[in-house]
């Protein structure tokens, strides 16, 4: 989609305006924070096959953002050894649409075998397979997920390490929901940049860490499920107060719960989100070395309906923030859906960036 077929079809021309204009009115520099897109936002077009790997970057760059963040398992051909002809096509579309590798998602599978976990051992030689294709298409960031909750993820980093910095590679972990920010966990993995020093391993916040309401297509999917409206509001509300997934699952009981509605109450449900301050962000920054801009619906007037990013962003800029900043579209997978709410996007993260006025 076009910048001028954006105009036609997103709601609010003077929004889309303000985007697009060729000379916007600068306002006052409040960061240097740059803007990408994690490809992952366009999964709908890309498995349909409505859009290919180079119309996925071409889109990118048409909303005036540089920075792409691909998974390797689904955006690259051979993963994880593609051809050096393959390679050299990367390259090729990075310099044709003046756009750079920001962030190479990566999975440790630990459950690949059915009898048993990957070792230590195992799960450190996929990180570092991860590091060598990271080198050869350029990402300076690798963001690794893990098959497992068994894995012991802080002895894992530590090892890989002295990799890493082999590879000029910083491995930036993903603070997702539901994680807390001040919590034990974290605090571990902090615990091994201050005593290791180390200027390779960081962090990833992902948005979803604000969330402050559930995002509304979730209802729809509960609807579907058999889930009824009267229920699915107290659900939602008894999030938006800080109940907890115990008594609002014990509530949603005595109201004739049905499993749809059951499941949306508890941990895994609506609860899978959290609600962080952003100031508990701050002592991370530093070693904030990618972000994921999680959003699930642009509103007709530039708002992200379940995150407050006009309250998050001031955050990243009192830190010092100048990395990439990758939107991460994780709403309805409805062809062409993608491209015009990563515009919306875009256009927020300009004003609030301090790039236009």
């Amino acid at each position: 989609m076009t910048r001028k077929n954006f105009l036609k079809t997103v709601a609010g021309a003077a929004a889309a305006a303000a985007y697009l204009s060729d000379t916007p009115a600068k306002a006052a520099s409040l960061s240097k924070i740059k803007r990408g897109v994690t490809l992952y936002s366009y999964t709908g077009d890309f498995q349909a096959g409505t859009m290919s790997l180079e119309q996925c970057i071409a889109d990118v760059a048409d909303m005036g953002a540089e920075g792409i963040e691909i998974l390797g398992e689904s955006h690259v051909d051979g993963y994880p050894n593609p051809t050096d002809r393959w390679v050299e096509e990367w390259h090729g579309l990075m310099d044709k649409y003046k756009t750079k590798p920001s962030c190479l998602d990566s999975f440790v599978d630990s459950l690949l075998h059915k009898d048993r976990q990957l070792t230590v051992k195992e799960s450190l030689d996929m990180m570092v397979r991860d590091f060598k294709l990271a080198k050869r298409l350029g990402f300076k960031v690798n963001r690794p997920t893990f098959g497992s909750s068994d894995i012991p993820v802080p002895e894992l980093i530590e090892k890989a390490l002295p990799y890493a910095e082999e590879y000029d590679v910083k491995i930036a972990i993903e603070l997702h929901s539901p994680a807390i920010l001040n919590s034990d966990d974290v605090h571990k993995l902090m615990d091994i940049i201050t005593r290791t020093k180390t200027k390779h391993f960081g962090f990833t916040p992902d948005m979803s860490i604000f969330t402050k309401t559930p995002p509304r297509y979730r209802d729809d999917v509960v609807m579907r499920q058999g889930g009824r409206e009267k229920i699915i509001q107290y659900i939602r509300n008894a999030y938006i107060n800080n109940l907890g997934p115990d008594k609002t699952t014990a509530e949603v009981k005595k109201m004739g719960g049905n499993e749809a509605e059951l499941r949306y109450a508890s941990f895994a449900g609506v609860y899978h989100f959290s609600n962080n301050n952003p100031k508990d962000l701050l002592p991370l920054m530093p070693y904030v070395y990618h972000v994921h801009g999680k959003f699930w619906e642009m509103t007709e007037d530039l708002h992200e309906y379940s995150i407050p990013y006009e309250q998050v962003i001031p955050t990243f800029i009192e830190g010092g923030y100048e990395h990439y900043f990758s939107s991460e579209y994780e709403g309805p997978r409805d062809l062409f859906r993608a491209s015009d709410q990563l515009r919306r996007h875009h256009a927020m993260l300009r004003k609030l960036f301090g790039e236009v006025a």
